[in-house]
């Protein structure tokens, strides 16, 4: 129950990531668009859409034999630290844009849901685990 939680918790983080997409394209750089930021916010979706996609295997994994992988639980939660740390920066050069300062905070919210979603990685970890019937 906990790590379908932490997916949805990742769920609404990369759906806040999509959300900014538009104002960061068109409103970053005065009379051009900035194609930089948009590839870097898609690589960013990119790898929590694959990290998403663990979560989802590692569930049907449980369901199927019973048995967590807590190596599997800690790897995730830590790329979901480490991707969050990285993206916090982006939300951290976007508040100097008061035009679109609504980018920086849903960049920072983005990143406060990676850090529950890894939390929640790490509390099921610690859980004993048992058979799921």
């Amino acid at each position: 129950m906990i790590l379908i939680m932490a997916v949805a918790t990742l769920l609404i983080s990369i759906i806040l990531m999509a959300i900014i997409i538009p104002g960061v394209y068109t409103k970053t750089l005065p009379n051009e668009y900035n194609t930089g930021a948009v590839i870097g916010i898609s690589l960013a979706i990119l790898i929590r859409i694959l990290i998403f996609f663990w979560y989802i295997s590692t569930i049907k994994k449980i369901r199927r034999n019973g048995k967590k992988s807590k190596i599997a639980y800690i790897v995730i939660g830590i790329l979901l630290i480490i991707f969050g740390l990285i993206y916090s920066d982006g939300a951290i050069a976007f508040l100097d844009n008061k035009d679109i300062l609504y980018v920086s905070y849903l960049m920072f919210t983005s990143v406060f849901f990676d850090l529950v979603a890894s939390i929640l990685t790490f509390m099921a970890a610690l859980f004993n685990s048992q058979r799921i019937n």
